[in-house]
């Protein structure tokens, strides 16, 4: 971007003629034209975060401003914080009311960098059928976006090919190992993912007649394929699964699957687990095996917990809970503030993902609690424990030293030459 298209000039600074000389602007847009200034500086030396903080300080003298909140959007996705850039575009498209062309393409790319490219084709879209129509770089980011979605297209069908070579090795080892029963060396890989992933797959070749079978674990392996289908990308998904603060968000199981709450279908649950496990496994993940094994953990901690009736239940409610407190705090939201939409559901959806994450974070900050107040409850007991066995254990060797050593027949002695010499004097 070059520095001529990221800095705008606000119309009431120029001016033509003598009228030029004449500043008629009050003091508060004065301050805020030189903050931008300031921002626009900071944005052209690459220093991005005095940029953002420059334009902050201008919105809070003119919050509605789009060119600035433009600016602030280039500036917050240069430093890489893509939710921030898009947050001010769509405000910058709001305050334009929608008929700026470079709001939408600052919307545009905010979009695209957060890897929603069918929504930034629809925003370069609005550029070039409703505000300008020849604008360039609309047109431009149009075609990347479809290049990239196609790009995507073909990611996902090699992903689907691999898992189909995965899947004719498959058959092609069991093949192998049940012709040849004398040697048993499959043990070292029960653990593997993939026997586990095609455990469906291996009930039905180790019957003798599968062939009525062969159509629910056919049916099984095209719902693992529709899952792999959605996921996208195993970059993708650990992406998701390790983000900032994943701990946290990870005690939603049903997060972790990215699957709604509404799913009660174990056979879909299940789909969906071996074909996230697969994505994440260390083993199909080379170029980063150690937050693979971390994103597995994940995944499978949170299957577990959907093993259980109960604790899924459990689980469903808490979110409906978190949903209802969402919603009530969006409408309160909406409320206080006239700019924030009701009918926002995007905004809806986060503050809902907000409450449900809350409850998950204040139920586990109890559990840990208790389990920190058990395990220092434990080891006062076990300190209490030693105490008196340390006593009872000195007590003995006390005793045992005691009658023992010399002093019990020094002291025997004593009594005996005592009686003995109390007998003589009573006798005299």
């Amino acid at each position: 971007m070059s520095s001529s298209d990221h800095a705008e000039n606000n119309v009431s600074s120029s001016g033509s003629g003598k009228e030029a000389d004449v500043d008629n602007r009050e003091e508060w847009e004065i301050r805020r034209d030189e903050l931008k200034s300031t921002g626009d500086g900071h944005f052209r030396s690459k220093a991005y975060q005095p940029a953002i903080q420059a334009y902050a300080d201008a919105l809070q003298l003119d919050p509605t401003n789009h060119i600035i909140l433009s600016n602030k959007s280039a500036a917050h996705l240069a430093y890489g914080e893509k939710s921030k850039a898009l947050h001010d575009a769509r405000k910058c498209v709001e305050y334009s009311g929608g008929k700026w062309a470079k709001g939408h393409t600052r919307l545009a790319a905010a979009m695209m960098s957060l890897g929603r490219y069918g929504e930034a084709a629809d925003a370069y879209s609005t550029v070039l059928n409703e505000v300008e129509p020849n604008n360039e770089v609309a047109k431009r980011g149009f075609e990347d976006c479809r290049k990239k979605e196609q790009q995507l297209r073909e990611e996902k069908e090699r992903e689907l090919r691999k898992m189909q070579e995965v899947l004719d090795q498959q058959k092609k080892v069991e093949k192998e190992e049940s012709n040849n029963q004398k040697d048993d060396n499959g043990g070292d890989e029960e653990d593997d993912l993939l026997d586990d992933f095609f455990s469906e797959v291996e009930k039905a070749t180790e019957k003798p007649k599968p062939t009525k079978k062969s159509e629910p674990d056919e049916e099984a392996t095209n719902r693992i394929k529709t899952q792999l289908n959605d996921l996208g990308t195993s970059q993708s998904q650990i992406d998701r699964l390790l983000q900032v603060n994943y701990e946290w968000k990870n005690l939603n199981p049903f997060y972790v699957l990215d699957i709604p709450h509404t799913i009660d279908d174990d056979s879909i649950i299940s789909a969906r687990y071996r074909a996230l496990s697969l994505l994440v496994h260390p083993d199909k993940c080379l170029d980063d095996p150690v937050r693979a094994k971390t994103a597995f953990e994940q995944v499978r901690k949170a299957m577990n917990q959907m093993n259980d009736v109960d604790k899924r239940k459990h689980v469903r409610a808490l979110i409906e809970e978190g949903m209802k407190q969402g919603k009530r705090a969006w409408k309160e939201e909406c409320s206080k503030s006239s700019s924030v939409q009701l009918d926002n559901e995007e905004g809806m959806s986060q503050a809902q993902s907000k409450a449900t994450m809350k409850i998950f974070a204040e139920i586990e900050q109890k559990r840990r609690e208790i389990e920190r107040r058990k395990r220092k409850f434990e080891q006062r007991e076990r300190a209490q424990e030693d105490d008196e066995k340390k006593k009872e254990t000195d007590e003995r060797r006390f005793q045992k030293e005691w009658r023992e050593g010399e002093r019990v027949d020094k002291r025997v002695g004593n009594w005996r030459d005592f009686q003995v010499g109390g007998k003589k004097k009573r006798t005299s």
